[in-house]
């Protein structure tokens, strides 16, 4: 090893602990007074009024969820047929191409998907179910599900593609058809990688803020009933996108939007324990 590749490996090191580090104090610090005022009664009350000292944050979770479950419901039969299709049933000049499509669509910033919600999504929900508005979690989830799809299908794509020819050919010599093959071998040795797409898609579903802001309503109010997903509603990342300008820094508004941002990397790490947990097991 050359003399200074050793000393720069620890700086590298050091730095990625500092950072990964400072984002978790950060909002324990920042969000800490809200939390010694107010409690973790705030997470399951239901008005967020700022200005009248009101900060229940359960629509805005129960928001987050349901465009989470709408996201990926959607985006993840989708992309696992779009990879298997381009793996399994397209030529190889297909294929590629396909993979073309999903990486520009990978690559287009979400204020763009925002924009197209705002524009074509939103006015055809409005006009097929009868809206006030179009504005919705079910916009919301649509949105979402578009952004995912092309990261869960092109690492579904890479996964099924390290699958080894050596086991096919096994499972071909024991006589399992196409179908037996893809659901024993393929679908279970590839896995691994189409779960770690599905995370990192929903690490991203989680976390955006603009084009979720654009489609969902912004509106501080629980669905009426709770499984109606046509209503307007808030999620945690569009409530800090639209009110953070607002805050001011050091504020109990500003707080309380930080120990939403503290909720939002929670959910995020939880998920990414459960599934460093299974993957142990299994």
């Amino acid at each position: 090893m050359m003399p200074f590749l050793k000393p720069s490996l620890y700086l590298s090191a050091a730095l990625t602990l500092v950072i990964v580090l400072a984002v978790p104090v950060f909002l324990l610090q920042s969000s800490a007074p809200f939390w010694a005022t107010y409690g973790i009664s705030t997470i399951a009350a239901t008005e967020w009024f700022p200005y009248e000292q009101l900060y229940g944050m359960l629509p805005a979770i129960i928001g987050s969820t349901w465009a989470i479950v709408i996201a990926l419901s959607i985006a993840i039969p989708c992309a696992i047929a779009a990879a298997i299709m381009a793996n399994e049933m397209m030529s190889a000049s297909m294929a590629s191409a396909t993979r073309l499509g999903m990486e520009v669509l990978a690559a287009i910033p979400s204020i763009v998907y925002g924009l197209i919600g705002l524009w074509v999504l939103l006015p055809l929900l409005q006009h097929s179910f009868d809206l006030l508005s179009g504005h919705s979690l079910l916009a919301a989830g649509l949105i979402l599900a578009l952004m995912i799809l092309p990261m869960i299908t092109l690492m579904s794509m890479d996964a099924l593609k390290q699958v080894s020819a050596e086991q096919r050919q096994a499972g071909l010599s024991l006589g399992l058809n196409w179908e037996a093959l893809l659901f024993r071998i393929s679908l279970p040795q590839a896995w691994p990688g189409i779960r770690s797409g599905i995370l990192l898609a929903l690490g991203r579903a989680l976390g955006e803020t603009m084009a979720v802001m654009l489609v969902v309503g912004s509106l501080d109010r629980m669905p009426q009933p709770i499984t109606n997903i046509l209503q307007p509603a808030q999620t945690l990342t569009s409530r800090i996108g639209r009110e953070i300008g607002e805050a001011a820094f050091g504020s109990e508004h500003f707080s309380a939007l930080m120990a939403c941002g503290l909720l939002l990397a929670l959910m995020g790490l939880s998920i990414s324990l459960f599934a460093h947990v299974r993957g142990l097991n299994k």
